[in-house]
């Protein structure tokens, strides 16, 4: 696996994505231009879309640039659930900036660099001092400070009662000193910093919109642009969760960012390279994996055609070949998988990743004809299930009738109801199933049941 900063659009672009990347760029330094402080914009994909790889890749790609022009802006990626545990965003954010201050140079401080630090010491003295010591004290949550002001009661001496006044007053000159800071230091007319916030979604509800409120209020400053990645379903969630359930959140979320943007989602250009380069990833790998399956391109088609109506996101694709792999791997001496069974493993591999419900429901043996082929209808099409549902009958095991008669009778009936075949047109049961049956092999058991228990069995530790 590639360290994250070795990640770039050069080597590690399997879905396209370096013109959007482009475009994006684009609209972030003419978009900086027509909001009065900070921009903030917000980058949304479900997850498992690989935010995160795209924020990487751009950032290669910027840091490059920025070794041939010093006028590309800085940028830095926060791992904003790294930071949920802490508690306050300030410092992470911050401590993101001393980052981008130090530019070209994380070796050494830069002046710049240390003119933040030390505007951070005073609001750090009050986001840590006065949250961890202060405040437990005076709430008497804290059992240390609670005994010690018995001890003085018992004593006789009065505790000195915090002015929270001068407190308030103090925190706000900190707070004023250190945005004054930040403007002297990024502020601008052209963006002079890009800072990724990853993982916003990840943090617990109090925590992501705390995030959101501090960029807002105290990084409000001409020449900081902010992207966020986040699944905007998830931080929709996150909202409710602290505001309630009628929380109108489009008009909430407009709060803090200026724009929203789409990652794209791939085309089936995109996802047949990306199954290519999962193939090679994890099938057949030279000296470590023996694939009993040969992937030849009506395979990766098969495979393509399921991804992307299924539409998984990339983790979800991996996850689907990461089970293939497992499930069709072998020695050399063995021969080459039925192709029936091979294309059955790839359909089951993706129904257990994307649709669990209706994988567990074949592999038992559960499922009816007609329910698997209304499934197949709604996924594909009436066109493209067809191939596909005769595959599924062939391998089923199921044989609805006591005779040839009855079974092409019982076919028919199928074949009409989920409309196959229309009513005016005559039906051909020798010919209905597009001679399927010679790819399961001379076996006429149930071959799904097979292919869920090898599935979970290699699945299953």
């Amino acid at each position: 696996m590639k360290e994250p900063s070795q990640l770039t659009f050069e080597t590690h672009d399997k879905l396209g994505l370096k013109p959007f990347g482009q475009k994006l760029e684009q609209f972030l330094m003419v978009e900086h231009d027509f909001v009065e402080g900070s921009l903030v914009v917000s980058l949304n994909a479900p997850f498992g879309a690989d935010k995160t790889t795209f924020l990487t890749m751009w950032k290669s790609d910027l840091d490059k640039r920025r070794e041939a022009d010093n006028s590309t802006p800085q940028v830095v990626i926060i791992n904003a659930w790294e930071s949920d545990y802490c508690g306050d965003p300030l410092l992470s954010i911050v401590n993101a900036l001393i980052k981008a201050a130090n530019g070209d140079s994380p070796e050494k401080n830069t002046e710049a660099a240390d003119k933040l630090r030390e505007a951070a010491k005073d609001m750090g003295w009050f986001v840590v001092g006065l949250a961890n010591n202060m405040a437990s004290q005076w709430s008497g949550v804290d059992p240390a400070s609670a005994g010690e002001f018995a001890e003085a009661k018992k004593q006789g001496r009065q505790p000195k009662i915090p002015d929270f006044v001068t407190l308030y007053e103090e925190r706000t000159k900190a707070l004023g000193k250190l945005k004054e800071t930040l403007r002297q230091v990024l502020g601008g007319e052209q963006p002079k910093a890009f800072v990724f916030v990853d993982e916003l979604d990840r943090c617990r509800p109090d925590y992501a919109i705390n995030y959101l409120e501090t960029i807002k209020h105290v990084f409000d400053i001409h020449g900081l642009v902010f992207v966020l990645a986040v699944d905007y379903g998830q931080l929709e969630c996150s909202a409710k969760a602290l505001f309630g359930v009628d929380l109108r959140f489009p008009d909430y979320f407009r709060k803090f960012v200026q724009r929203s943007v789409t990652l794209p989602e791939p085309d089936e250009s995109s996802l047949h390279k990306l199954a290519h380069h999962f193939v090679t990833h994890y099938m057949e790998k030279e000296g470590k994996r023996t694939s009993l399956m040969h992937f030849d391109e009506y395979r990766i088609k098969n495979i393509v055609e399921l991804i992307d109506a299924l539409k998984m996101p990339p983790r979800q694709i991996q996850e689907t070949f990461r089970i293939i792999g497992h499930v069709v791997a072998g020695d050399s001496t063995r021969g080459r998988l039925l192709w029936c069974i091979g294309v059955g493993v790839i359909l089951m591999s993706a129904l257990k990743v994307a649709e669990a419900d209706i994988y567990r429901r074949i592999g038992k043996g559960d499922a009816t004809h007609n329910e698997v082929g209304k499934f197949l209808i709604k996924l594909l099409g009436k066109e493209k299930s067809h191939w596909w549902f005769c595959l599924y009958l062939t391998g089923s095991g199921k044989h609805e009738g006591d005779d040839a008669a009855s079974r092409a009778a019982n076919l028919e009936k199928l074949f009409r109801d989920l409309e196959y075949v229309k009513k005016d047109e005559k039906f051909d049961a020798a010919n209905a199933l597009h001679g399927n049956g010679g790819g399961w092999g001379h076996n006429y058991s149930d071959r799904w049941k097979e292919i869920y228990q090898k599935i979970e069995s290699a699945t299953s530790f």
